[in-house]
């Protein structure tokens, strides 16, 4: 699917950030990526549950209102400060660490008008009326993967929150797949409302690519970006981002 209707920012980001040092101190690569394997195992049951979930009720652009909801009520349970509403379903969810950058990580919210026919145990049955007519409703496009990692990446990164400082802003875009929420988000005061994040990060499921392989890129994502056989890159890339705490 084009992803074409994503959210930016106008700060892009280089590969000397990506890899450069806390100001105080080296970053434990090693020890924050097995503390984050760590967090993602103990959280895994949960967010598999939230997956099935979003993936067996779907909501179409703008009617994302159930989808949007239950995304807010898992960022409020971790502390976060959630605006709901932005954009018409969207929201923004706003995590303080102290000072250092703010840090932005995007999902989408929308599913396409079409029946799924997986066969699967937790396969969507919805039905919602788009353009005049009635529809199924189905995750073809891997956001209801998207939004599990989301709230995964927000759990990992909250219980790791003596290991940097910054704020952090999670944004639930949607529409995403009529390309016309991430105009409406904007202006809707995203980035006046709320901090202009210094990073952006979000992610995209791709079948066509090898199960543990992640595809990364820094700046304007092109159609095929360089490959990584790492399965914590996201989250170590969004830690290397925000400044390690002073020691006391």
């Amino acid at each position: 699917m084009d992803c074409s209707g994503d959210i930016g920012t106008g700060r892009q980001a280089s590969r000397s950030s990506l890899s450069a040092p806390g100001r105080h101190g080296s970053l434990d690569v090693v020890g924050l990526k097995s503390a984050i394997a760590r967090s993602v195992e103990s959280d895994y049951p949960k967010l598999d549950a939230l997956y099935k979930d979003i993936h067996a009720h779907p909501e179409i652009a703008f009617q994302e209102e159930k989808t949007a909801a239950k995304l807010a009520a898992e960022m409020r349970a971790l502390g976060f400060e959630v605006t709901e509403h932005v954009g018409k379903t969207g929201l923004v969810a706003i995590y303080k660490n102290g000072d250092g950058p703010t840090i932005m990580v995007r999902t989408e919210l929308d599913a396409l008008p079409m029946e799924e026919k997986t066969g699967l145990a937790y396969a969507s049955h919805d039905k919602t009326v788009w353009q005049g007519r009635e529809t199924f409703v189905a995750h073809s496009c891997g956001h209801d993967i998207h939004m599990a990692s989301w709230v995964g990446t927000a759990r990992t990164l909250v219980g790791l929150k003596d290991q940097w400082r910054g704020t952090l802003m999670f944004i639930a875009q949607p529409a995403e797949e009529i390309v016309a929420a991430a105009k409406a988000m904007l202006a809707d005061g995203l980035f006046t409302r709320f901090p202009k994040p210094d990073f952006g990060f979000a992610l995209h499921a791709n079948g066509a690519v090898a199960h543990d392989t992640v595809l990364y890129h820094v700046g304007s994502l092109p159609r095929m970006p360089t490959a990584s056989t790492s399965n914590s890159a996201a989250a170590a890339g969004t830690a290397r981002r925000l400044r390690q705490p002073s020691t006391p």
